[in-house]
């Protein structure tokens, strides 16, 4: 199976994280590369974004993993996203995250929590 098959059947997330604010000496534009380069650690990650919702700065990442059971790949996902909150904290003040599964538009809530 090539690799353009195998990414078809990996299961595709996303995850919304509240950045309130950085401290003294990180500039702003740090944080999504380096939350990027955490993730991608582990996981393929597709996509990454910031967008303001009702007035808050939040970093939207897409990423993969691999294929397995529904309920395990909602927990490696959850641990890629504690993982990666975790050690983002080290450079910005971090708030909830919601985990999503998609695929497209219909993306669901998979898990939720606090970095």
């Amino acid at each position: 199976m090539d690799t353009t098959a195998r990414r078809l059947l990996m299961p595709s997330y996303r995850v919304a994280l509240d950045v309130l604010g950085v401290p003294a000496g990180v500039e702003p534009p740090t944080v999504l590369p380096r939350a990027e380069e955490l993730l991608a650690r582990t996981h393929l990650v597709e996509d990454r974004s910031v967008e303001v919702v009702r007035g808050q700065a939040q970093l939207h990442l897409r990423f993969l993993v691999p294929a397995s059971h529904g309920a395990r790949e909602d927990d490696v996902a959850e641990d890629a996203v504690r993982t990666m909150a975790r050690d983002l904290g080290a450079i910005a003040h971090l708030g909830r995250w919601t985990l999503r599964r998609g695929p497209g538009r219909h993306w669901r809530t998979v898990r939720s929590g606090r970095a």
